[in-house]
């Protein structure tokens, strides 16, 4: 709207400032959280991967078959399904483990961190009723 002398007001530059801040401040919360994001996968794919991690893996199995890893063992191989390795609400991480490169045959595992500078520790929760059978497990 003019005023008496023909003259626009400033409305329109100040709600186009305001939209403006609106929307730096936005972009700027979205890349702060996208960089959390990649952080928190970053580190759970280090720790899914870590010597440590391996190790713990290797125990279960050979808990279930004290001859694993060896041509006398029925488990030979194992490996990270990456499409499942997720972060679960008490802070541990979720995965599989796929064995013998079979689909059919996996365990399921959370690894959780006994405080910040704790050792790695493991829960099995669960598995397939063909690593059942391979292992010889009473159901």
């Amino acid at each position: 709207m003019a005023d008496s002398r023909g003259r626009r007001g400033h409305g329109g530059k100040v709600v186009l400032v305001v939209v403006a801040c609106v929307f730096a401040v936005a972009v700027v919360i979205g890349g702060i959280a996208a960089k959390y994001h990649h952080d928190q996968e970053q580190w759970m794919h280090d720790v899914v991967y870590s010597k440590e991690a391996d190790k713990i893996y290797r125990n279960i199995f050979k808990y279930d078959d004290p001859n694993a890893f060896t041509e006398n063992g029925k488990i030979h191989t194992y490996q990270v399904d990456d499409k499942s390795v997720r972060r679960n609400l008490m802070g541990g991480i979720n995965l599989t483990l796929y064995v013998n490169r079979r689909n059919d045959l996996y365990v399921y595992v959370t690894l959780n961190k006994n405080g910040s500078s704790g050792p790695l520790e493991d829960s099995v929760g669960g598995y397939s009723k063909g690593y059942s059978d391979l292992i010889g497990a009473e159901s």
